[in-house]
């Protein structure tokens, strides 16, 4: 699908942490953004508009409030029950994000990151610890693909990319993975410390002025294989967002009843998916935090109903001018 590695300039993006070099294998950098004579920017080939400060002429309709830039997480459990919930995932992909962008309109810039939830070995070398965003695929039910690096030279896809496509290369991590989930842990390594192991899988995906939507599925619990509790997670992913736990959206589909739709296997016994309380908790912690059912047979209500709480959220993340 993506045959080689790609470099290309930073996100459209206005964001105070744009990347500032591509991700490839030999580190090569990106083209930085470029400025017309009229006040228009281009990011990738592209030119923006530029921006006027006109008023309102009186009488006319304040323009409705929304944010600007939105980073979606998804945290999928490549172990070795999830092949059909990946394939589900991919499915109910193209529906969810043309939702989103339909609810948010065309000016909102969008990071589309996918993490295992162990640290993945068939990635890049820079990408192979856990919380590393998923660019290669391998093993067992994966689309056996190098994803990316993506459009923009990056980790992360953006609307620069065909997102459907490249959605579906990426989040298709296979069932090779680790018996022992550790979620949390992967979200961790991807939203703190920038500087660390992932820095230079995951530099730019995380944007301050955007709104975070995490999106987890499992089909076990997160046993204190994670480092923390609950409330430690919910803590260390605000800190990410500078302290404001509405710029943040979780969207867990987990294992939240018995007996249930999921294929039985050794790893999550003769009832199918494992019953996550702490990850369910988690996820109830957020104003806008919401559990779905990650035996659904179809993900697209769940997706459908989660775009309006990701437009009320977006609503309250102020743009960097407030």
């Amino acid at each position: 699908m993506y045959s080689g590695l790609f470099e290309s300039g930073p996100d459209d993006a206005s964001g105070t942490n744009a990347p500032s070099e591509a991700l490839t294998e030999t580190g090569a950098p990106s083209s930085p953004a470029s400025t017309d004579d009229t006040g228009g920017s281009s990011v990738g080939g592209e030119m923006e508009a530029p921006r006027l400060d006109v008023a309102p002429a009186v009488g006319d309709p304040e323009p409705p409030p929304t944010c600007q830039a939105v980073d979606l997480l998804f945290v999928v459990d490549n172990s070795g029950s999830m092949g059909d919930e990946q394939l589900s995932l991919v499915a109910s992909f193209p529906g969810f994000i043309s939702g989103i962008r339909e609810r948010l309109g065309s000016a909102t810039s969008y990071h589309v990151g996918v993490v295992t939830t162990d640290a993945y070995a068939w990635d890049l070398p820079m990408c192979q610890s856990l919380g590393g965003l998923t660019v290669r695929t391998g093993g067992m039910l994966s689309s056996d693909e190098t994803c990316g690096p993506f459009a923009l030279g990056r980790s992360f896809m953006t609307v620069e990319d065909d997102l459907d496509e490249a959605f579906s290369c990426a989040a298709q991590v296979g069932i090779d993975g680790a018996g022992v989930e550790r979620p949390m842990d992967a979200i961790a390594g991807v939203l703190t410390d920038p500087s660390g192991i992932n820095s230079v899988c995951n530099e730019g995906f995380l944007r301050d002025e955007a709104l975070l939507v995490i999106v987890l599925i499992t089909d076990e619990e997160d046993e204190g294989d994670s480092l923390g509790d609950p409330l430690d997670w919910f803590d260390n992913v605000v800190a990410a967002k500078g302290g404001d736990a509405d710029a943040v959206v979780v969207l867990a589909l987990i294992g939240h009843d018995k007996p249930n739709a999921c294929i039985a296997t050794q790893w999550t016994g003769m009832m199918g998916a494992e019953i996550a309380p702490r990850l369910a908790t988690f996820a109830g912690l957020f104003e806008h935090g919401t559990v779905g059912d990650v035996c659904a047979p179809d993900y697209g209500p769940f997706f459908a109903d989660a775009v309006d709480g990701i437009a009320d959220a977006c609503d309250l993340v102020p743009t960097p001018a407030d």
